[in-house]
This record gives structure tokens, C-alpha cells and sequence, in this order.
């Protein structure tokens, strides 16, 4: 497990991560999703300790952090075997060619081990990326837009790699990217992130989502913790799964109104377009 508490970053007085808190547990995929510039990568700079934040990330098993962050950086001009030898020697990596191989395998480009990066396929890069993030068996696997440039075959590829190969029990898994899609398709938990603050972590459990006014929450009902959006308006928004709306308003724990159904899309739509000024757990 690890625990994010409280972490802030800033840069020339401004902003970029402010108070982030969260509970990332081993075995669950976590999507990532918000605008860029939301902050999104500036967390995942910060679960590498790769800048110097405020607050305290917490790990109770001495994490090993693997990253595919932005564009993957290999040479050109070597093959990708010869790329992932260079990156296990910086590593330190023990018995790093029968690794080497394994990973080839397991990313579905042995066949072109030794050839040069620079003539490989976008959706082959990508791949090198992941197996390259993979090295040394990490536990916390932290993969920025993985389908970035590819298309629909490539990216339903992506999607079988992590769903068949990279998602274990002792791993959390964290994607951030834009394609809404792919992320409802392969995420336990979806978190959503705007100007560096966390607006909302649901389960990813159903297809349509509710969004509406609260009227009521009634305390003595309620078995968990509810998320308040308070928006510019001083209005009090809740998004719930379906399957939680409708356990909810069937033992009278909540009363919305202005209810809306929407799927995924919709939901990031409305949610980064509500001027939040404030989120509380009640």
C-alpha cells in the first residue's frame, strides 16, 4: 500500500499539486484522468521522488517504481535489446539477458529485439516503453498517455497487455491518460484531477454514473463516507456509481435532485466544467 498525504508542489509561487491525498493499494488499477496541466504527471514526478514536494508519501513495502513517462526515451541508433542491456546495467539489474528476453516476450516484441528503435512502429515503441518500466519486477507501475499515438489496433493491444500481463495482486498500477475509453475498460478506481487539487475517486463498477444535487444525506443511513463537491455557486454536488445511487436512495441515505445519467465522458465533461471550490468527505 502506499498513502499519499497532504502533498503539494510549487513552482514560481504557483500551484501545480495542492494537498493531494490518497490510498493506492496493491492489485487494483488506478486511472488517472483531468485536463493538461491538471497535475497528473507532476504525482507521478512525485511518487518517483524525482522533485521535491510537500507532505509524505508513505510505503509500507519499499517500493520498486517502474515509469513509462511521456514520450520513451531510448537511442536511436541501437537495437531494442541493446537499448534495455544499457538501462539493466545503469539499474544494476542481475541476470539482466534472460530478463531481457522475458520482457520482450511478455510486450509481444521478441521478433524485433534487435532492431534499431528508430525503425520500429509507434505501437512497438510503446511496448519497448512498458517492458523497459518493467524491469527489475516493480511493484508500483506508473504509465503516462500508453496510447499515446497509437491506433485502434495498437491501443486495444495496450489494453490486452495490461489487463493479461502487467495487472498481478502484489502491483498497483496507475494510467494516466486521455482516452476515456481505455480507461473505463481496464481501471478498479478512476481519480479525476483538475488545477492540482483531487475532485473525486470513484469505483469503476458500472457504465453510468449520477451527478445531481444534494438535498439530504441522512447520517443515522449512512454506512460510508460520502464526497461534497461545492461548487462557485455554493452548491453541493455528489457523483455516485449507479449501483451506489441505487442502494443509497433505497435505504433513504440520500436525497438528490437535478439528477443527471451520464457515462464516463460526461462525467469528466461536467466535472471539469463545475468551478469547485471545495471538496469534503462527510
Amino acid at each position: 500500500m502506499i498513502l499519499i498525504k497532504d502533498v503539494s508542489y510549487h513552482v514560481d509561487g504557483k500551484s501545480i499539486l495542492k494537498k493531494v491525498n490518497l490510498k493506492l493499494n496493491k492489485g487494483k488499477v488506478y486511472g488517472i484522468l483531468g485536463p493538461n496541466g491538471a497535475g497528473k504527471t507532476t504525482l507521478f514526478k512525485a511518487l518517483l521522488g524525482a522533485i521535491k514536494y510537500e507532505g509524505e508519501i508513505l510505503d509500507d513495502d519499499h517500493t520498486l517504481v517502474g515509469k513509462l513517462i511521456e514520450y520513451p526515451a531510448f537511442y536511436p541508433n541501437l537495437s531494442c535489446f541493446e537499448n534495455l542491456k544499457l538501462h539493466a546495467s545503469y539499474a544494476q539489474l542481475d541476470d539482466w539477458q534472460r530478463n531481457i528476453d522475458s520482457l520482450l516476450k511478455l510486450v509481444g516484441i521478441f521478433h524485433v529485439k534487435n532492431k534499431k528503435f528508430k525503425s520500429l512502429s509507434m505501437g512497438m515503441k510503446q511496448r519497448l516503453g512498458v517492458a523497459k518500466a518493467l524491469m527489475g519486477n516493480p511493484n508500483t507501475l506508473l504509465l503516462d498517455e500508453p496510447t499515446n499515438g497509437l491506433d485502434p489496433m495498437g491501443i486495444k493491444e495496450m489494453r490486452n497487455l495490461v489487463e493479461k500481463e502487467i495487472r498481478n495482486k502484489n502491483r498497483i498500477v496507475m494510467i494516466s491518460s486521455h482516452n476515456l475509453n481505455e480507461i473505463s475498460h481496464i481501471t478498479d478506481t478512476i481519480i479525476f484531477i483538475n488545477n492540482g487539487e483531487i475532485i473525486l475517486e470513484i469505483e469503476n463498477e458500472d457504465d453510468t454514473y449520477i451527478i445531481g444535487k444534494v438535498r439530504e444525506i441522512s447520517n443515522e443511513q449512512k454506512e460510508e463516507e460520502i464526497t461534497l463537491l461545492t461548487n462557485d455557486k455554493n452548491e453541493n454536488i455528489v457523483v455516485l456509481s449507479r449501483k451506489k445511487f441505487e442502494a443509497m436512495s433505497q435505504n433513504n441515505t440520500i436525497f438528490m435532485e437535478d439528477i443527471q445519467y451520464v457515462d464516463l465522458e460526461n462525467l469528466y465533461i461536467e466535472l471539469m466544467s463545475l468551478g469547485i471550490t471545495e471538496v469534503k468527505t462527510v
